[in-house]
């Protein structure tokens, strides 16, 4: 038996559509279960909120046990999350190994943070995200859940009573990093703190050719990348609908302390100055600009990296407008 078997359909108490399926596929056989809910219900769960597992099997006929999961998913309503992790056992207990996923639409908390929970992450987590200028992740282990629930709940009683939605219920009042860090360690949580930012370096309108020229250098350690890169955005011309090109020089975020040294030294610059001081001084001293070949900055911040000893990448994007 090959293909989809949808197992059970149900609207849950929020107004949306709960789907149970299981899919055979593939030589040798494998199985996926999967948990999705759909339709516009209240709530954390989204349109698009789903949990998997599988596992290749070993019997040549998967029918007994597709109605294994079956009686063990559809007898009973079961919160978020609990009818996956029910055949996930099952699966395990006849010795088949197993690989669990899923897909929580962010939460957002106010206009701009956003909180996302991947129980099936690697490492699982929750990650609170603020936005601005500077982009900012602090991120704690997934085992933490319930106890910040309760922390955070007290004697206030929450509308809801799956695990996901009590503590998205209970963490919906912070918005900023700096309540999130007390909260953190007023509980003796071990969390990690990463950062994104995009430092603008030089724009130039090239009126002759209807083109931005830009050079920025993107600093992530969400990301895991420093990377500098030379735009050219062409605007909409007669027989032209318009072009992109990005040309970038990437190295891992691991280098931001000996890359920051190097042009520290081969620039001059007060040990204070950071990489962005540092890729400004370049401009500022014209050894990066425009009125270049194309890739001519991305080519020579290249060998400033290799000058610095850093690993790097080059790296290219194209768009065109097919309007």
């Amino acid at each position: 038996m090959n293909g989809e078997q949808v197992l059970h359909t149900s609207t849950t108490a929020t107004g949306h559509t709960r789907t149970l399926a299981v899919t055979v596929s593939g030589e040798p056989a494998k199985l996926r279960f999967t948990e999705k809910y759909t339709g516009d219900g209240s709530g954390w769960l989204g349109r698009f909120t789903a949990f998997h597992v599988e596992a290749r099997l070993d019997a040549a006929d998967p029918g007994p046990l597709v109605a294994a999961v079956r009686d063990a998913t559809v007898a009973a309503p079961l919160p978020p999350g609990k009818a996956r992790d029910r055949v996930a056992g099952l699966l395990a207990a006849t010795g088949l190994l197993i690989r669990r996923s899923s897909s929580i639409p962010w939460v957002h908390l106010g206009r701009q943070a956003t909180l996302a929970i991947t129980p099936d992450g690697n490492p699982p987590a929750i990650t609170f995200a603020r936005y601005g200028e500077q982009k900012v992740h602090v991120v704690t282990g997934y085992d933490n859940l319930d106890r910040l629930t309760e922390h955070l709940t007290g004697a206030r009683a929450l509308s809801t009573q799956d695990r996901i939605g009590r503590f998205i219920a209970a963490f919906e009042p912070i918005t900023t990093r700096e309540q999130v860090l007390a909260l953190y360690e007023a509980l003796g949580l071990e969390f990690e703190e990463r950062s994104e930012r995009r430092y603008p370096l030089l724009h130039a309108n090239r009126a002759n050719t209807d083109c931005i020229f830009t050079l920025t250098l993107l600093v992530s350690s969400i990301d895991d990348r420093i990377a500098f890169t030379e735009f050219y955005d062409y605007g909409a011309r007669p027989g032209d609908a318009g072009r992109e090109y990005g040309y970038s020089a990437v190295t891992p975020y691991a280098s931001l302390q000996p890359l920051t040294g190097y042009l520290r030294a081969h620039l001059g610059l007060d040990e204070r100055a950071g990489l962005d001081a540092c890729f400004r001084e370049l401009v500022a001293r014209g050894v990066l600009g425009d009125g270049r070949p194309i890739e001519a900055n991305r080519d020579l911040v290249g060998e400033l990296f290799s000058a610095a000893g850093v690993a790097y990448q080059p790296d290219h994007w194209v768009w065109v407008d097919s309007d």
